[in-house]
C-alpha cells in the first residue's frame, strides 16, 4: 500500500459518522484479537511499554500476521502500539516492522517529544494519551494538556492516574473532565470501562470512543469473551438509542 493511500485509511475512521468507536487494549492471544475484530473493533492495542500485558515486537507481529490471515485487509481494526516515553526511532522501527497504523504514547512525553515522534513515525496515526488524577476535579489543566498537543496528535485519550499506575488501572475517572476537549479532535475515555458503565462512560464524557482492557479481562492480557460480547452489544444499543 502507498503511503497515500495509507494515510486515507487511517484517517478515515476520524470522519466516520456513526460511532461510538471502540479500541479494545492490552492484546496477548490472537483468539482474543480475532475476537475483538469480528466484534466491531475500531483498534486494537499492542502494548510495548512496561505493563502485565507487556508483549515483545516478535509478538505482536505474530498477532499481526495472524489478524491479516483472518480477516480481508480493509475490514481490519487499526492496529495500535503503545509506547511509554519512547525514543522515536524506536518507535518508528517498531511501526515499520510490525506494520501498525497507530501510535499511542502513554507517557510523559511533552509536545516537542510528541513532535518528534511524529516526524518518525509518519504515516502512523498519533494517539496521545492525557492522564486524570484519581479524584481530580480541576478541568483547567487538562484541558490546557490537549491544547498543547492538539497541533500534532489525531486523536486524545484519558486515562485514569492512580498513585505510579496509568492504564490499566481499572479505576475511573470522573468522564465529564473529558467533554471540554471533544471540541480540539476525537476523544477516547478509558479506565474501568465494562458492560456495566460504557453507555454512562460515553454519555457523561461525550467522547467519540472508549479504550477497554481490564473491564473486559478474565486476567490481565486474557480477554474474557463474554465480558467483551457483553460490551459491545452495550456500545449498540447505546448507537440505536441515536447516539453517535
Amino acid at each position: 500500500m502507498n503511503s497515500m493511500a495509507r494515510r486515507m485509511r487511517l484517517e478515515r475512521p476520524l470522519q466516520w459518522p456513526g460511532g461510538p468507536f471502540v479500541k479494545v487494549c492490552g492484546l496477548t492471544r490472537e483468539a482474543d484479537a480475532v475476537l475483538a475484530a469480528d466484534l466491531g473493533a475500531w483498534a486494537l492495542g499492542f502494548i510495548f511499554a512496561p505493563s502485565p500485558r507487556q508483549v515483545s515486537q516478535e509478538h505482536a507481529l505474530a498477532l499481526a500476521r495472524a489478524l491479516r490471515t483472518a480477516r480481508p485487509p480493509y475490514t481490519l481494526p487499526l492496529l495500535v502500539g503503545v509506547f511509554a516515553d519512547p525514543p522515536p526511532e524506536e518507535v518508528a522501527r517498531i511501526v515499520c516492522e510490525v506494520g501498525l497504523d497507530a501510535v499511542q504514547l502513554h507517557g510523559e512525553e511533552t509536545p516537542y517529544q510528541v513532535s518528534r515522534i511524529c516526524q518518525a513515525a509518519e504515516e502512523a496515526l498519533i494517539i496521545k494519551a492525557v492522564s486524570v488524577e484519581h479524584g481530580t476535579t480541576a478541568v483547567a489543566g487538562i484541558t490546557a494538556r490537549v491544547r498543547a498537543v492538539a497541533p500534532t496528535v489525531d486523536v486524545v485519550l484519558f486515562d485514569s492516574k492512580v498513585r505510579d499506575r496509568v492504564g490499566g488501572t481499572g479505576v475511573c475517572f470522573k468522564w465529564e473532565l473529558a467533554r471540554p476537549a471533544t471540541g480540539m479532535l476525537p476523544v477516547l475515555v478509558a479506565g474501568g470501562i465494562h458492560a456495566g458503565n460504557v453507555a454512562d462512560a460515553l454519555e457523561t464524557s461525550g467522547a467519540w470512543g472508549v479504550d477497554v482492557c481490564s473491564g473486559v479481562e478474565a486476567a490481565p492480557g486474557i480477554k474474557d469473551e463474554g465480558r467483551l460480547r457483553e460490551l459491545f452489544a452495550e456500545v449498540r444499543r447505546y448507537k440505536e438509542k441515536g447516539h453517535s
